[in-house]
C-alpha cells in the first residue's frame, strides 16, 4: 500500500500565532492508517492548518484554514492542525451530504477525520467564524448536496467567505475540473 502526505503549507513555519505554540503539539500526530482503504485505494492525508496571522489586513486573512478549499477523492484522510486553544474544526449544519457525520475537533493539536461520502462539506473555527475562519471540502461529486450547501445558515462574514468559495467551485466545474 502507497501513503501519502500532502501539506499545502509550508509547516509550523507558517504559522504565526497571537498565541505561543510549541511546535512539539504538532510533533504528536496521530499515526497515518496501516491498513488500506476498503476499496484499496492510496491512503492520502491532506493537512489543514489553522492559521492566525498577526501581519493581515483584514479578518479572512487573519482567521483562516490552510488550505480553505480542497478537492478530493473518497475516503481521503483530512489531518486538521492547530485546533488547541479555542480553535475549533467544526461541520456546519446542513454543509455535509447524508449519511455523513457531523464532527468538532476541538483542543487536540491534529486529528485525522476520513471523507467518504461524496459531496459539499462546510467548516468552521466555532469561535473565529465570525471573522470568516471557514474552509470548503469538496469530495467527488459535489452535485450531491450542492444546493442544499448553499443555503446553509451561517453568519455574515461566513457568509461571504463561503460564496468566494462556491465560486471557485463553480469555476471548477466549469472548467472541468472535478
Amino acid at each position: 500500500m502507497i501513503q501519502t502526505i500532502r501539506s499545502a503549507t509550508a509547516g509550523i513555519t507558517a504559522f504565526l500565532a497571537i498565541f505561543a505554540l510549541s511546535a512539539n503539539a504538532f510533533a504528536a500526530s496521530p499515526p497515518i492508517p496501516k491498513s488500506p482503504p476498503k476499496n484499496g485505494e492510496t491512503v492520502i492525508i491532506d493537512v489543514v492548518s489553522q492559521i492566525i496571522d498577526v501581519s493581515a489586513t483584514t479578518s479572512y486573512e487573519a482567521f483562516r484554514f490552510e488550505p480553505d478549499y480542497l478537492k478530493l477523492k473518497p475516503g481521503t484522510i483530512v489531518r486538521f492542525q492547530g485546533s488547541v486553544g479555542r480553535h475549533t474544526v467544526t461541520s456546519v449544519a446542513g454543509m455535509y451530504p447524508k449519511g455523513a457525520r457531523p464532527f468538532e475537533i476541538r483542543g487536540k493539536p491534529t486529528m485525522d477525520i476520513p471523507f467518504n461520502k461524496e459531496g459539499v462539506y462546510g467548516i468552521r473555527c466555532r469561535i473565529h467564524g465570525r471573522h470568516g475562519m471557514a474552509m470548503l471540502i469538496v469530495v467527488g461529486d459535489p452535485r450531491v448536496n450542492l444546493e442544499k450547501a448553499r443555503s446553509a445558515k451561517v453568519g455574515k462574514k461566513e457568509r461571504v467567505k463561503f460564496q468566494r468559495l462556491f465560486k471557485r467551485l463553480e469555476e471548477d466545474m466549469a472548467a472541468g475540473k472535478l
